[in-house]
């Protein structure tokens, strides 16, 4: 069961969604992915006085994606000038080199969030203990309607307009568009999830089919180590280690990839779950062990089972064994 806010794990997994988007006027909000190389975040973050801001550039972690020029669809399309921009506020980037990146996708969810519930709001802002725009959390309970958007009391940072807000259960509830005050804890809106999908428009499908993907429990290193003995290859200690070696190689480690020997099979598969899981940067260490295998068994069958468990476990973070 999971509690009334987000916990660690799926936090981290949806971090791994969120971006930051700058131009050269400096950082501009956050956004995230709800398909892959498509970017939602709110209207006023891409929009100057004429119209989208010129060169803009979409951020995750420390790789830049710059967004090509009419790639960006706004509603409003130009500024208002008022002191909140009108309904619905929200924006898409149309970023194709994001999707060959391989970040994961926001899961959306198939209803709206109730009065008194909490949702946690996954963004970058410039108020963290770190210097420049950096990741930030912040948890937001709903008040309800308010106009055609939806209150929230909790402070709302500089950075955060256009971050994706999450249920305890990790599936988007909406996007969150600004504050009544940065100084004071007075809350402020997001737009609703019925609004967000209405603005997706022909992107929907493939925004519902990677969200009930997504929803799926995490798999458990029992499941990962039964994907893993389905391949013949890894039968073999020879084998197992010329992955460990391959993995190394993927990671860029001036070694192979270290676990524990075990002369048993299944230990020793075990044993690789357990260091993927819980390396510094557990999704690439999950890809590094696809890639390898299919380098080194490229056509056995099993291969397709495996690829969608570890991206279940890339995307949900650490599990139970």
């Amino acid at each position: 069961m999971t509690g009334p806010h987000l916990d660690r794990a799926r936090s981290e997994a949806l971090h791994r969604c969120a971006v930051r988007i700058e131009a050269a006027t400096g950082f501009r909000g956050s956004g995230f992915l709800v398909a892959p190389g498509l970017v939602v975040t709110c209207a006023h973050v891409v929009l100057d006085r004429r119209g989208v801001t010129e060169g803009l550039v979409v951020r995750n972690g420390s790789s830049a994606h710059p967004v090509p020029p009419g790639a960006v669809r706004a509603e409003p399309d130009t500024m208002s000038g008022g002191a909140l921009e009108p309904f619905p506020d929200l924006a898409l980037l149309d970023v194709p080199a994001v999707a060959g990146a391989g970040y994961p996708v926001a899961p959306l969810a198939d209803g709206e969030a109730e009065p008194g519930s909490w949702l946690t709001a996954l963004g970058y802002s410039t108020q963290t203990p770190t210097p420049g725009p950096s990741a930030d959390t912040t948890a937001l309970q709903v008040v309800g309607r308010s106009g055609e958007f939806i209150g929230v009391t909790g402070l709302v940072q500089p950075g955060f307009s256009g971050s994706m807000l999450a249920g305890p259960d990790g599936l988007v509830r909406g996007v969150l568009k600004g504050t009544r005050s940065y100084k004071q804890d007075l809350g402020g809106w997001y737009i609703p999830l019925a609004a967000l999908l209405a603005f997706l428009g022909r992107v929907v499908p493939a925004v519902t089919a990677v969200a009930a993907v997504a929803a799926e429990p995490a798999p458990t290193d029992a499941e990962l180590v039964a994907a893993l003995m389905a391949v013949p290859y890894t039968a073999r200690a020879d084998g197992r280690f010329d992955l460990l070696e391959r993995m190394g190689e993927h990671l860029g480690l001036p070694h192979s990839f270290e676990v524990e020997e075990r002369s048993d099979r299944r230990d020793h598969l075990f044993r690789i779950v357990r260091r993927c899981r819980y390396h510094r940067d557990a999704p690439a260490a999950l890809r590094a062990l696809y890639t390898a295998l299919e380098e080194l068994a490229p056509y056995d069958g099993a291969l397709e089972r495996l690829r969608a468990v570890l991206e279940r476990a890339a995307a949900d973070g650490p599990g139970s064994g």
